[in-house]
């Protein structure tokens, strides 16, 4: 029975997942690998760890199919924002700089505003903010001018992994639409932005077509056969939409994992006049435009190993779901992080608000669990004002509470549909390399893919009492967004 993998590249994990052509899922495997703070606001990753893991998670999902057959491919998803310089011999001078990283946050607070900046916004599709490699080389020009005029290239995560699986220096345009360097109409480097970073076009990689394809060798490090197709894939929060099923009219996708994000598909280029949201490149005829949040799941995590560390997590769930709609006016502010959509302030922090003498830890865990969707809900406002949302595809980890996802549909008062698996990005990934492979002509023939486990409607009188809660936690999330702005400035 042949197969195809879908390899998700995370920010904390690689996972691996092997698919029938009809989508049962015949084996999978996830590898870990952790993330380095060596200064204040710096996030790294050693890209030779993560190879590592992505080459043992591949090699442990071969091994767990052969019984099935061969591999029809294998297809890549991966996330968004990293850069890493290499030298002449595809060797890293640097870490990984990831997504999370803000070292950048002065620079891009200083572009933002300009005339320069707003046009590179509108060229290329990524609010300029410290997530984007256009502010890391911009950064780098500044703060280290040795690396970057040293350094023969600069490539991201997943165009390391495939240059040690091919050789080759290749970025596809999904991934490249997410640098803040790539122009998302005409699908090239943009040249306004590669002068105004005194850059070249030679120093990046090849960008390719999604669907391209690079047959692996003999010797591969993944244990497949030789000639096995490699797909390049999409970005992580692309390939959500679709291994979620949100890639049609009227459809939205929400994802909370550690970060969170909220997204629609569309068939045209969009840039917000007001930068609030990103536009990213899924394939040549669909676009995915939305906002993406530090402060996810990684919120609750922190309340959990910090305050209730000797609690499960379904205990905090059961606790939670008995504490009132509101938490009894106890707001939680999640930006711990500081926050990309709808701010884009790496500067911005959060907190509590409303605490009286009355409240209990569960009051804290609701509050947690509300605060984090109520700043989902802002982001999905803008994109309502353009995009008519009949219904939620919701997936990440946060869809393994079912209060949690019902929480989700009485916030935002649409109905919810719970993806069957969490893995949509490796999901999405399997179904792009089906599609480049000729396996499928159109991704609403693979509707097996994209199972529903749960819908959940929204209750209208929790909508409303959320709808009151919604208008206090903007108030306070412009006081605290201008108060840190003044601060920085």
């Amino acid at each position: 029975m042949a197969y195809i993998i879908g390899a998700d590249i995370g920010t904390t994990n690689v996972k691996a997942v092997a698919f029938t052509r009809q989508g049962e899922i015949l084996g999978d495997h996830s590898e870990e690998y952790p993330m380095y703070h060596p200064h204040p606001d710096w996030s790294e990753q050693d890209p030779e760890e993560i190879v590592r893991a992505v080459e043992y998670c591949i090699q442990t999902v071969v091994k767990k199919c052969r019984p099935h057959g061969e591999a029809l491919g294998l297809s890549f998803s991966a996330a968004m924002h990293s850069l890493i310089a290499l030298d002449a011999e595809g060797k890293p001078l640097s870490h990984s700089i990831i997504w999370a990283d803000n070292r950048s946050a002065s620079v891009a607070n200083a572009l933002r505003g300009t005339a320069e900046g707003k046009r590179i916004y509108k060229n290329n599709g990524t609010p300029i903010h410290a997530m984007a490699p256009v502010c890391k080389l911009l950064w780098l020009r500044e703060n280290d001018p040795k690396l970057f005029k040293e350094a023969a290239r600069f490539v991201g995560i997943k165009e390391y992994v495939v240059f040690k699986l091919t050789g080759k220096y290749l970025i596809d345009y999904s991934i490249a639409s997410a640098t803040g360097l790539f122009n998302i109409r005409k699908s090239t480097w943009d040249d306004y932005t590669l002068k105004y970073l005194h850059l070249t076009a030679d120093r990046l990689s090849e960008p390719v077509s999604p669907y391209h394809t690079e047959e692996l060798a003999a010797d591969n490090a993944l244990g497949l056969p030789e000639g096995t197709p490699l797909i390049m894939g999409a970005s992580d929060g692309c390939l959500a939409n679709l291994g979620s099923g949100a890639i049609v009219p009227g459809t939205m996708a929400v994802t909370v994992g550690t970060s969170g994000a909220v997204r629609v598909s569309a068939p045209e280029a969009y840039a917000d006049p007001e930068m609030r949201t990103f536009c990213y490149i899924l394939d040549e005829g669909t676009y995915v435009i939305g906002g993406a949040s530090n402060n996810g799941a990684v919120i609750f995590e922190w309340l959990k190993d910090h305050f209730f560390d000797e609690t499960d997590y379904e205990t905090l769930f059961r606790q939670a779901a008995d504490v009132a709609i509101g938490s009894d006016g106890l707001l939680c502010l999640p930006y711990l992080l500081g926050e990309r959509a709808p701010l884009w302030n790496s500067t911005v922090r959060g907190g509590f608000v409303g605490l009286d003498i009355h409240h209990t830890p569960a009051h804290f865990v609701r509050a947690v669990m509300e605060g984090i969707l109520l700043n989902l809900l802002s982001i999905g406002k803008v994109l309502i004002e353009k995009h008519e949302v009949k219904a939620i595809y919701a997936n990440g980890g946060f869809a393994k509470s079912k209060i949690w996802v019902q929480m989700l549909a009485d916030i935002f008062g649409i109905t919810v549909n719970l993806n069957d698996t969490v893995e949509t990005g490796s999901v999405g990934a399997a179904l792009m390399g089906l599609k480049a492979l000729g396996h499928i002509k159109d991704f609403a023939d693979a509707k097996d893919f994209t199972q529903i486990s749960h819908i959940f409607k929204p209750n209208a009188a929790h909508h409303q009492a959320y709808e009151k809660r919604y208008e206090e936690f903007i108030d306070w999330a412009k006081m605290l967004d201008k108060k840190s702005k003044g601060a920085s400035g």
